[in-house]
């Protein structure tokens, strides 16, 4: 039987009641987090039904299976019951199929869990497979989708008992774009400093790992708004305070991505707010986002896409620097061109240097 991982426990325990626990736990998908905190629940939930004893096993080449075998056909010392846990880091392979579709059909009392990568259509049409989710608990552990990274924030952080000022949620999504393992931390750090439980966005700024990547997104976010004077003085500070260039780099060429990802939706005749949820912007971003629709046009993105793929040659050591200038001054001229600076002053000089791009440079803090 297949079911989605926040029924796990819930199965388990039904199963338990009525006598008859599974021989065989197969638990796949690719977001560890949901996974491992899943296994952590399962063990404790398992620890009173008697298994008290638990071997961890990984699946290598020269994987002896006669190891998991051996080990339901034999009695323990130690508890009534064992748990047996197989990781399993790309695939079962044919043989391994076999001996997960054998386990099922053995006398073992022991409680075999398969933990892997998410399984495609193809995968799941295999005899194995079926053999398996006839007469064993398949869990799916899905990626928790872009749209629904928020409401999950909501849930953990409700689920720690913390209350939030409005726009904590949204900004702690877009900081942590997706990335479970970094929001989860990031709250139970606002666990342990929250006064009373009350989460501001004073405190989140102020505990969020890495204030230099806040100030990245920042960055980024000024230059979306059409303000590289300010954006200029954000990266003079960003380069004394030693900020790899690599790192706003690879923000800005997100965004641009992303504009023209949605230029092109919006060119074809596509919903924008759907558009929007299909490329992860959300909340206040979305504001800055249609600002900086109207300015660029689908060719500017082009454009924008073309000088991302120079600046990314020059990070990786293939253009001379001495020809086309110093990383942060290349990081400036993108950043210039994303808020209109560099194209507006270049249309009223035709070419060279605009006025005022170079003062706009100077980091003046």
């Amino acid at each position: 039987m297949s079911i989605p991982i926040a029924q796990l426990g819930a199965s388990l325990a039904n199963s338990a009641e009525q006598g008859s626990i599974p021989k065989l736990i197969l638990i796949n998908g690719n977001e560890l987090l949901l996974i491992e905190e899943a296994l952590d629940e399962l063990r404790k939930s398992l620890k009173p039904m008697g298994f008290d004893e638990r071997l961890s096993y990984q699946l290598e080449p020269s994987f002896d299976w006669s190891t998991i075998t051996g080990q339901g056909q034999a009695m323990s010392l130690f508890s009534e019951r064992r748990l047996l846990e197989l990781r399993v880091p790309k695939s079962l392979g044919a043989q391994g199929g076999k001996q997960l579709a054998e386990y099922c059909e053995s006398g073992s009392d022991d409680l075999l869990v398969v933990i892997m990568p998410l399984l495609d259509k193809r995968q799941k049409q295999a005899k194995w497979y079926k053999t398996v989710d006839a007469r064993a608990l398949v869990v799916d552990v899905y990626d928790i989708a872009p749209e629904h990274f928020a409401g999950w924030i909501k849930q953990r952080l409700q689920s720690r008992a913390l209350r939030v000022e409005s726009g904590v949620i949204e900004q702690l999504a877009v900081m942590t774009e997706g990335n479970l393992l970094a929001a989860a931390q990031e709250i139970e750090k606002l666990q342990v400093l929250a006064t009373q439980g009350a989460v501001t966005l004073e405190l989140l700024n102020e505990c969020l790992a890495d204030h230099a990547r806040f100030d990245v997104y920042n960055v980024c976010d000024v230059c979306l708004g059409g303000d590289f004077q300010r954006a200029a003085r954000m990266l003079a500070r960003l380069q004394s305070e030693g900020v790899e260039p690599v790192i706003m780099s690879w923000a800005l060429v997100r965004d641009i991505r992303a504009i023209s990802k949605v230029k092109h939706a919006l060119s074809q005749g596509q919903d924008q707010r759907s558009v929007f949820q299909a490329n992860q912007i959300w909340g206040k971003r979305q504001p800055i986002f249609k600002a900086a629709l109207q300015r660029i046009s689908l060719d500017d993105s082009y454009v924008l896409l073309a000088e991302s793929a120079k600046l990314d040659q020059s990070i990786k050591g293939q253009r001379d620097q001495i020809e086309v200038g110093p990383i942060w001054f290349q990081i400036s001229r993108l950043c210039s061109s994303l808020s209109g600076f560099d194209n507006n002053y270049r249309s009223s000089t035709n070419g060279g240097d605009p006025k005022g791009f170079s003062n706009a440079l100077q980091p003046t803090l």
